[in-house]
């Protein structure tokens, strides 16, 4: 009778151990769905799907076109890729600007580096010299993500690079001479 019950404690002891198995391994599925739920909620905890270089070598293709095209269509696709959150600039400030770059201009596009929502690309182009033959241009340009899109945006104007607007209209404030007193004497005295 003793083997009994030990057989029978034996067989509950290893039903249990199922039941844990199954309750362990249920429980480690349903925490690795939620944690992977929550990377996608996220929004900017992942990187956008194309990389800052790749988006920068679009918009400079983009302008590049427009130049050769001469249509204002490719230069609005371009003008779409920047972020005008930080560049305060419209569809027409944009044009003016990029008029001014020269037919067949092509960037060459360095390695990213990437500090959380921003990167920094540094790009290499050629400009004509009034010496003749040309001169590399050699400039960083800065990138945001947009976190309604999960997209790179180009900072076209600079101002997230380095001192924002805000500081800098704040510092020329503080380094303006203060106001000059008239030393004219009143006139009838």
């Amino acid at each position: 009778m003793d083997e009994r019950v030990f057989n029978w404690q034996n067989k509950e002891i290893a039903l249990i151990q199922k039941r844990n198995k199954k309750f362990y391994s249920s429980l480690l599925f349903v925490l690795a769905i939620a944690i992977a739920g929550c990377e996608r909620l996220g929004g900017t905890s992942a990187l956008p799907e194309d990389g800052p270089e790749v988006v920068t070598k679009r918009f400079y293709e983009l302008i590049s076109a427009a130049k050769l095209e001469g249509g204002s269509t490719t230069a609005s696709e371009a003008y779409k890729m920047i972020d005008t959150r930080v560049s305060n600039w419209n569809v027409n400030q944009f044009l003016e600007v990029i008029k001014r770059y020269p037919e067949k201009f092509a960037v060459d596009v360095g390695k990213a580096e990437i500090k959380g929502t921003q990167a920094l690309v540094p790009i290499s182009y050629k400009m004509p010299s009034s010496f003749g033959g040309d001169y590399t241009v050699r400039e960083v340009l800065p990138l945001n993500i947009d976190p309604t899109t999960n997209t790179w945006k180009i900072d076209f104007t600079g101002d997230t690079y380095g001192m924002q607007k805000d500081d800098a209209i704040a510092a020329s404030k503080s380094e303006a001479p203060p106001p000059v007193k008239s030393e004219v004497p009143p006139q009838g005295k």
